[in-house]
């Protein structure tokens, strides 16, 4: 009869598409740090592969008196670009059908959780690429003013913080909403820092991540701070192994929108497929992540234990 639905393959393929692309993108999104602290810009359709950010410089303070009845001078607002030419990352797995069918292991399932993770750790090295290179930086350590004057011992210390918090202050760096700027650190250095018993005691208090979570990955607020840990920022080989960790206010740095992750599944079948016998898996984003400005943020590098 006419009036009777038919659930056709198209329908299948599109249910199986839109579960591959949210398994992937919750994954991704779990593991990513540092695309939080970035202000978000999307990028235009049709724009091609260069992108803009641009960032407005401050009005000069103003030191005349007004005369009654007259207004002042009106002030030009100044900008300035910054052009970047976007990233493109991908990867692809490949399965086939005895490897899909194997009852012992779940070789779809687990090959979407492996390709989340791939995409979250690729697409936050990136943007950890770009923030390394800040000009802002404090090496841990009495008297340490280069990278290779850090030596055993020199670890991260809350006093560390404490100077890029009155840094970027002084820079005129603004708080994130929640009137707090932001640490990312990694396991080491959060490590380090627990032996500091106020900030343990903080990390205790805000249930290393379980309570009042703003950010993923949060571990603790502290000294106008909101630490976040991350295991995917890279050890810098020196004198010793560095470890790098960041504070950051508001627009330090940009992002561009990354809701263009997309999964592709292919096969199986087809004119080189003839048997059904591979299925392919794989995801690819464009972005780009930029420094807006250096005074809004601080660079700590330290030893580990």
């Amino acid at each position: 009869m006419s009036d009777v639905l038919t659930t056709t393959s198209a329908g299948v393929d599109n249910d199986l598409q839109t579960y591959f692309d949210r398994m992937v993108l919750k994954n991704a999104k779990y593991q990513t740090k540092l695309d939080q602290f970035g202000r978000k810009t999307k990028v235009p359709a049709h724009g091609g592969t260069t992108i803009q950010f641009v960032k407005y410089d401050d009005l000069s303070t103003v030191s005349s008196t007004l005369t009654e009845g007259v207004a002042p001078d009106a002030v030009a607002l100044s900008t300035s670009k910054i052009t970047a030419t976007l990233d493109q990352l991908g990867s692809v797995v490949k399965l086939t059908d005895l490897a899909a069918l194997t009852p012992n292991h779940d070789a779809v399932q687990n090959g979407l959780r492996l390709l989340g993770t791939q995409a979250a750790r690729s697409y936050d090295l990136k943007v950890n690429g770009v923030v390394v290179a800040g000009t802002g930086v404090i090496y841990s350590g009495s008297s340490n003013t280069a990278r290779t004057d850090i030596a055993a011992g020199d670890i991260a210390k809350m006093s560390d913080f404490a100077q890029a918090v009155t840094n970027l202050r002084n820079n005129g760096a603004q708080e994130f909403a929640d009137g707090n700027f932001v640490a990312v650190i990694d396991p080491t250095t959060e490590m380090n820092l627990m032996a500091d018993s106020a900030f343990r005691d903080a990390a205790i208090r805000n249930g290393l991540g379980t309570k009042g979570e703003v950010y993923r990955g949060e571990i603790a607020t502290f000294n106008g701070i909101r630490f976040v840990r991350s295991n995917n920022i890279p050890t810098i080989s020196s004198t010793v192994t560095v470890h790098t960790s960041y504070v950051f206010g508001q627009d330090a740095y940009a992002v561009t929108d990354w809701q263009s992750l997309k999964t592709y599944r292919e096969g199986p079948g087809g004119v080189n497929d003839p048997l059904h016998q591979i299925m392919t898996l794989g995801w690819k984003v464009a972005f780009k992540a930029a420094i807006l400005n250096n005074n809004f943020m601080q660079r700590i590098e330290s030893a580990g234990v």
